[in-house]
């Protein structure tokens, strides 16, 4: 939601109970096995939807700082669809298809595309497909290569940074996520030769090797965000716990009990509330010191799993509805 948006009050452990769908995203659109995947831009003007399991994969977003409920905009790509982000408000990073018309034809790219009408504005070729994409608050991006292992690469110069050590072997990648100060990126994959879930830590303040965490405790992983003011990471997955990561430590400090099958997993601003979206069980937000629940709605869709993200000044949840729709939850205006 826009930053001069302040009728709403931000979300709290002393508010969350109170949280109400304040405004639809459309249009609706049914169909089984509908899920997406959400996320704002750094000031909160625009929100971006992705769907997770048609393809080509839709790209929609929508202009927060008008009243209409229509999408600004809308592109569809043949890839991944997680492989995206708002860059800012005027540009989404997303992992673009292999095409003829292209300046190297026929190979994987990174692209730039513009909120104002979806056309391109840069794009580079890429030795593989990317698969797991992750923004820091600075432009930086953590770019993810199935086979061909990570980069980091600027978005505002457009261009690589350098190679990340440590990953390989054959995996696939679930989320990648970079601390509030960009010291840290952490990725969430599954190892497909060694037979477990991972979760891979690196200091982007040295060339060191990641630290690397088989994640026992869960079947799968999905999800993983970094907590914003502590030096803290959660994992989440298929099981009724999300793991608490230390991240100076390098160990696992506790888990949050009955958390339902955390397929995404993000912080309010000061890191006092969890929200976690479940697959075809809604969302919850969670007091993140206690795990207990403050809050949880479902509309019932089982076939649909979507994203629950903050905005970033706090004020708003937006969720996947199993309409297609975005819904966008807040409390009470400030007296």
């Amino acid at each position: 939601m826009s930053p001069t948006d302040l009728t709403h009050a931000v979300i709290t452990p002393a508010n969350a109970a109170g949280l109400k769908r304040v405004r639809q995203l459309g249009p609706s659109r049914i169909e089984l096995g509908w899920g997406q995947t959400l996320g704002f831009d750094p000031l909160g003007t625009r929100l971006l939807s992705i769907d997770k399991l048609n393809t080509p994969y839709r790209l929609r977003w929508w202009n927060l700082e008008t009243a209409s409920d229509v999408p600004a905009g809308s592109v569809e790509l043949k890839l991944e669809p997680s492989v995206a982000f708002l860059s800012s408000a005027d540009l989404i990073v997303a992992g673009g298809p292999p095409v003829g018309e292209a300046a190297t034809p026929w190979r994987p790219r990174l692209l730039s595309l513009s909120t104002t009408d979806g056309s391109l504005w840069r794009e580079d070729t890429l030795p593989s497909p990317v698969s797991g994409l992750g923004a820091s608050r600075d432009g930086t991006l953590l770019v993810i290569l199935e086979r061909d292992g990570a980069w980091l690469w600027d978005v505002r110069s457009w261009k690589q940074i350098r190679d990340l050590p440590g990953i390989e072997g054959d995996f696939t990648v679930k989320e990648c996520a970079f601390s509030r100060d960009s010291r840290f990126a952490a990725s969430v994959i599954s190892h497909h030769d060694q037979g477990h879930e991972c979760l891979y830590l690196w200091d982007l303040t040295t060339n060191a090797q990641p630290w690397h965490l088989p994640i026992e405790q869960l079947p799968f992983v999905w999800s993983v965000a970094f907590h914003p003011t502590q030096p803290l990471l959660v994992v989440g997955g298929n099981a009724s716990e999300v793991l608490v990561v230390d991240v100076n430590e390098r160990r696992i400090l506790k888990s949050i009990p009955h958390c339902q099958y955390a397929s995404n997993l993000d912080f309010s601003l000061d890191g006092t509330l969890l929200v976690e979206s479940g697959d075809g069980r809604g969302f919850a937000v969670h007091h993140f010191d206690t795990g207990e629940v403050l809050f949880s709605h479902s509309d019932d869709e089982d076939l649909q799993t979507s994203d629950a993200v903050f905005s970033p000044d706090g004020r708003f949840i937006a969720w996947g509805q199993g309409d297609g729709t975005v819904g966008l939850w807040g409390v009470s205006p400030v007296p």
